[in-house]
């Protein structure tokens, strides 16, 4: 989009015509531009028009068609004697232009400028065009390498063995993040032995089964990538990911989803290799709250002496006991405790918290505390950061 608007600038510099670009959908592309409403609609009318070019008013009006496909259209101030040639030959180079830079489209290059939000809606259609890809039902997946990936094959296994499938996308992200855009099609026939699954639920309505089977499925799935890649390529990876879509205008959001999801998954659930967005619970509406709003809650629960450094054996007694479902009895046992002890150590931290993790509300607040403790510090280090 630079370039077409350094080249319109330098054609009017030259010519001395006023111009305006327009895209697909009728929206200026100049920001900040003093548009009139009865020119923006007869851009729209000429768009549904069959008409190639057109003069009305104080414009030419020229369409701009790349590889089958409406880009842009063009409006030259027709004040000149010269004016409609300018605008041809301004068509032309600006055509030319698109198709250069088109003509070197890869399926990763797509993706990438595709979920950075740097492609209009006819480019999206044009090259999906070009590069014969079709709509299909797809899920997001942000891979996070931690220790980077660029001394392994992480991106060639991740091609290769999980994007191989027409339909299927994978860009490198940075340093640590990959993307797999997955058909998930190709994931429902791999998993096809978890058809048992929709069975089990006979009873229930028939689309609470098909998305059990789908949740299901695609658990499966992000779990054999995280799996595959810690011992093919060496390298600890993270997994997020999304919900689904069947069309290009939201992969975006699909990246946005899977990408949130593991960021949420680092603060709440650090324990977890895999998490999908649409199974953060209370996590993501803790990650909305202002940071000011949390501190007054924890100041309401802990007063001023927050709990950052309980130690390890107080942390492993407290996430048991929660597995556990505040089972006293279970959790001794798989601690191999007595049961006198953990009951003295859940006394211990009541006298330390002012909070008795035994009773249901008391162990709900704690949790929650927790959960909002993680939020305000993972904050605080961001912004240490910038």
């Amino acid at each position: 989009m630079k370039k077409l608007q350094t080249i319109l600038e330098e054609v009017m510099d030259i010519s001395r015509i006023p111009m305006q670009l327009y895209d697909a959908a009728g929206n200026c592309t100049a920001p900040g531009a003093d548009i009139d409403a009865a020119v923006s609609e007869s851009v729209h009318e000429f768009i549904c028009s069959d008409a190639q070019n057109q003069s009305l008013g104080a414009f030419h009006y020229f369409k701009i068609i790349c590889f089958d496909t409406l880009s842009y259209v063009l409006l030259v101030s027709n004040f000149a004697p010269d004016s409609f040639t300018v605008g041809r030959l301004t068509v032309c180079q600006l055509k030319h232009l698109l198709e250069s830079q088109e003509e070197s489209v890869t399926k990763s290059g797509f993706l990438r400028n595709l979920v950075n939000g740097s492609l209009t809606a006819a480019e999206i259609t044009r090259q999906a065009k070009k590069l014969r890809l079709s709509a299909a039902t797809w899920t997001a997946f942000v891979i996070e390498c931690q220790e980077g990936f660029a001394n392994s094959y992480s991106y060639q296994l991740l091609e290769h063995a999980f994007a191989g499938h027409k339909m299927d996308l994978c860009c490198e992200l940075d340093e640590t993040h990959l993307l797999l855009m997955k058909d998930i099609s190709n994931i429902l026939k791999e998993y096809k032995s978890s058809s048992e699954l929709s069975l089990r639920h006979g009873k229930k309505n028939p689309s609470t089964a098909d998305t059990e089977y789908l949740s299901s499925c695609l658990k499966r799935f992000a779990q054999t990538l995280a799996d595959t890649l810690r011992a093919e390529a060496l390298v600890q990876t993270n997994i997020g990911y999304s919900t689904t879509a069947d069309s290009f205008l939201q992969l975006d959001r699909l990246y946005q989803e899977a990408l949130t999801a593991l960021n949420i998954r680092q603060t709440f659930f650090a324990e977890r290799d895999t998490i999908a967005y649409d199974k953060l619970g209370i996590g993501r509406l803790i990650a909305e709250l202002p940071t000011d709003l949390c501190s007054d809650f924890l100041y309401e629960v802990f007063g001023t002496q927050l709990p950052d450094d309980l130690d390890e054996e107080t942390q492993n007694t407290i996430q048991k006991f929660y597995e556990n479902n505040l089972n006293i009895s279970e959790t001794a046992r798989q601690l191999y405790l007595h049961r006198n002890t953990l009951v003295y150590r859940l006394e211990r931290l009541e006298k330390l918290l002012g909070l008795d993790i035994r009773k249901f509300e008391d162990a709900m607040t704690f949790k929650l505390a927790m959960m909002v403790l993680a939020h305000v510090r993972k904050q605080q280090q961001q912004n240490t950061i910038l």
